[in-house]
């Protein structure tokens, strides 16, 4: 009977606030819309006071969530907020989903109603008060359409909401700032979704989840000193939070290193291409997601099958022990570690290659003609480039060497193979980086710019004009080659991990 009045009484919590919002949707259709969210937001204290069981909500809110996608496809949401058919609102298609996840997450065991409170509450009152302060008060636009008054707004409403529920100022803070970053870096008009995970997770998890705070703040950083686009730094932190969660300081360490050590070198990069003419790169400068997935997706891959093992690992030597189990286990662990490495060191030993070569003094040559080309064309080689490349990887290598060797517990088991894959991540690094530049002679897209007939990886010039294809496949662009060259040392450092 009180899951029924608790359905009951959120039917009419969602026409309040359609009542409430109808009136000021005619002359403010945005604030109108903020109105609805934030007042969504207060369904935390139906569900806490009336629902005995997560089951009404976990079945209701998909049916929700669907409801509303037919809504906002047909702009009727548009037409009851008083704005335009085409102006989509998909956050109030996102925030019964972000829900729904957060309760699946309590009912299996991971936080409770404090962490639902905190990423429910957190989310309707930061983002609604963002919105409006930033449209209000916003003088100091950043180029997301967002300013940094909405953000203060955002991170001071949560930080509140936070400690309302949890009474921990540390933890308040830390919730503001992963919030605020998360609210102001998510790309898509996801951050409906990804705000209430992140605030959920991070009080769920308290205090390992600390580390959040380190990575918002190095997110913050690395958007100002233009090293990540916006949603690079949302990729960045997702990747660099799971390997740091199951690896610890040997996830963190490499990841650090590959990052500022590719910025430093890229900043003699940025000096000298300044000269370079007669080659434009499609992408330069920030990196974006699709680039941090390119040298990041395996590395996190690799944590997550450690993760696994170690947990199968511990469950079969509390049920029934099997050596050959056992064994297979500790193999796939330390593969799993030896693929982290590879994955970290192939994208710095690429990196530092390409970055190296550019200050060799002979020019570059085609893997695929044999003849000169322009400096920064894929596919062109110096010596001195695989010689950074190779030392790139090595100087990955061993500092995985050095950080997962101080580790106990579960290195124990085969810390005498490390020496091994320390040689197994330098080889596979640096194959990839080779593999890399294999790749990209022979099947990378290659154009004339049609406006300056300078070679391009971009498919369309400035003006607009579509780019003759003069060599390679149309969809095999860099970020393709980065792909599959790092899955390929990932790949194969992890086999050979298997068998030695």
């Amino acid at each position: 009977m009180q899951n029924l009045i608790g359905l009951l009484f959120s039917l009419l919590l969602v026409f309040i606030c359609f009542v409430i919002a109808y009136p000021v949707s005619k002359k403010n259709p945005e604030i109108a819309r903020k109105i609805v969210h934030i007042g969504a937001a207060h369904w935390y204290f139906i569900y806490a006071a009336f629902f005995t069981s997560p089951t009404p909500a976990l079945i209701g809110l998909p049916v929700v969530a669907v409801f509303d996608g037919i809504m906002n496809i047909t702009g009727r949401f548009g037409k009851a907020l008083g704005q335009s058919n085409q102006k989509r609102n998909w956050g109030l298609v996102w925030y019964p989903v972000s829900i729904f996840l957060m309760i699946l997450l309590g009912n299996l065991g991971m936080g409770g109603m404090t962490a639902l409170g905190v990423g429910l509450l957190g989310m309707g009152w930061g983002d609604g008060l963002a919105a409006i302060i930033g449209m209000k008060f916003g003088k100091h636009r950043f180029d997301t359409k967002k300013s940094l008054e909405g953000s203060a707004a955002f991170f001071a409403a949560v930080t509140v909401i936070a400690f309302l529920f949890t009474h921990n100022i540390i933890l308040s803070v830390v919730c503001g700032l992963t919030g605020a970053v998360f609210e102001f870096t998510t790309p898509f008009g996801l951050d409906n979704i990804t705000v209430p995970l992140v605030l959920y997770v991070t009080v769920a998890l308290w205090p390992k989840s600390a580390m959040l705070l380190g990575f918002a703040l190095m997110a913050c950083l690395a958007y100002k000193w233009k090293h990540l686009t916006a949603s690079g730094v949302s990729g960045a932190f997702v990747l660099g939070v799971l390997c740091t969660w199951i690896f610890g300081i040997a996830g963190l360490v490499p990841l650090l290193l590959f990052f500022v050590s590719s910025n430093v070198i890229g900043k003699i990069r940025t000096h000298i291409q300044k000269e370079e003419r007669n080659f434009i790169e499609k992408k330069n400068g920030r990196r974006d997601l699709v680039q941090v997935l390119a040298n990041g997706l395996m590395a996190a891959l690799a944590a997550v099958v450690f993760a696994i093992s170690d947990s199968c690992f511990k469950m079969n030597a509390l049920i029934a022990a099997d050596d050959a189990k056992e064994q297979l286990l500790i193999k796939l662990m330390f593969a799993a570690i030896v693929m982290f490495g590879a994955a970290t060191a192939e994208a710095a030993s690429d990196t530092w290659a390409g970055e190296i070569g550019r200050l060799s003094k002979k020019p570059p040559v085609s893997l695929k003609t044999g003849k000169v080309v322009s400096r920064g064309v894929s596919g062109g080689v110096t010596l001195q480039g695989y010689g950074g490349g190779l030392l790139g990887a090595a100087f990955i290598a061993v500092f995985w060497y050095v950080l997962f060797s101080g580790i106990s517990g579960p290195m124990d088991r085969f810390m005498n193979k490390l020496p091994l894959g320390l040689a197994v991540i330098t080889l596979s690094g640096f194959a990839g980086c080779i593999l890399d530049s294999f790749l990209g002679a022979f099947f990378q897209a290659l154009y004339i710019d049609a406006d300056s007939e300078k070679y391009t990886e971009k498919k369309k010039s400035p003006s607009g004009k579509d780019n003759a294809l003069i060599s390679g496949i149309q969809w095999m662009d860099n970020d393709m080659v980065n792909l599959a060259s790092n899955f390929f040392s990932a790949v194969m450092a992890f086999i050979v991990a298997m068998i030695i």
